[in-house]
């Protein structure tokens, strides 16, 4: 066989390779696409099929039962951010601090009650990054608390943490938002002459006068450190954290009443103190709205799931559990 020939019959086993490969390629590009794609529509139709599935615009099925979302209810998102600095709108996306508190606040308008569920800021989720001007950059799998940093510290990262925590919960409607640095709680509570709480269990390593069943008013220290503290060397030590926070938001808020008096004005007391460390696209009557609500602590819910150790801690909802407590919490049967 000649060297031409020899060297006709490689090229043309290398070309035939090559199309073997990249059609290989191609197949298994396709069929993971493919596989995204249909991932991507279960979990969007998890509500509106199977366990929950959806029947008209205002109606879901859970469980043989029909559901509508309730109309009454006004929920808001309430972030408590890990800065000392006061807010402000020259913060570089990735330095403004991340929302270490995250509650969606429920409001029924029906009865003047509202409800809170607790959100880890620990919980893995899709979270948008965007560039140093400001236009989004690229969705990446990390902790919802880290959202709030790629923003401006003020209305940006506000807005783009209430989009994020909506779309973990299956898009609910979030109807505003406030945001509050904890540095601002010490000033706050010595403000209102100290808000009293029980301490629920043996917390010393945070502060001595913290063991448990203690009864005490904190001063303006102990709270931020009730508040903000946690062994972050320990898995899973935001759970003792959360129950800390929502303990002591409803026990703020009686201090705050007392203060203020019968039918005040929450807002003129509260924006002087505030102003400085706060961000909120709600008004103030919607805030005098918000402090005359009844809080109802034992209805308080968690989102549940797997903790799990990476670089940071890192928690997985469990969304069959998720699903069950917004049925709960956010829809009435039919």
């Amino acid at each position: 066989m000649s060297s031409k020939t020899k060297k006709t019959m490689l090229i043309t086993i290398l070309t035939a390779a090559i199309v073997l490969i990249a059609a290989a390629v191609l197949w298994y590009l396709y069929q993971n696409v493919s596989l995204n794609r249909l991932n991507k529509k279960q979990t969007e139709e998890t509500m509106n099929s199977g366990s929950a599935e959806n029947d008209t615009s205002d109606s879901i099925f859970y469980n043989g039962k029909e559901y509508v979302y309730n109309k009454n209810l006004t929920n808001v998102l309430f972030m408590g951010i890990d800065k000392d600095a006061e807010v402000s709108l020259s913060n570089m996306p990735g330095t403004s601090g991340q929302a270490d508190c995250l509650m969606v606040i429920s409001l029924d308008k029906s009865n003047e009650t509202a409800r809170v569920l607790q959100v880890s800021r620990d919980t893995m989720t899709d979270v948008d990054l965007f560039d140093v001007s400001g236009k989004y950059y690229t969705t990446v799998q990390a902790q919802i608390a880290t959202q709030y940093a790629y923003g401006n510290g003020v209305q940006s990262s506000c807005f783009a943490t209430k989009k994020t925590v909506s779309e973990l919960l299956y898009d609910l409607p979030i109807d505003g938002y406030l945001s509050l640095n904890l540095s601002a709680i010490s000033i706050l509570n010595d403000a209102v002459g100290g808000v009293t709480v029980t301490v629920p269990e043996d917390y010393t390593d945070i502060d001595p006068a913290f063991t448990a069943g203690t009864t005490l008013t904190l001063n303006g220290e102990q709270a931020e450190k009730y508040v903000r503290k946690r062994d972050i060397t320990v898995l899973g030590s935001n759970n003792g954290r959360m129950q800390r926070q929502m303990q002591y938001i409803p026990a703020l808020i009686q201090s705050i009443r007392k203060k203020v008096g019968s039918g005040g004005d929450y807002y003129k007391m509260l924006e002087p103190i505030l102003e400085p460390y706060m961000a909120t696209d709600l008004s103030a009557d919607q805030i005098n709205q918000l402090g005359r609500y009844e809080f109802l602590e034992d209805e308080t819910e968690y989102l549940q799931g797997e903790m799990k150790q990476g670089e940071h801690d890192e928690f997985y909802v469990d969304e069959e559990s998720l699903q069950e407590i917004l049925i709960k919490m956010f829809y009435i049967e039919k």
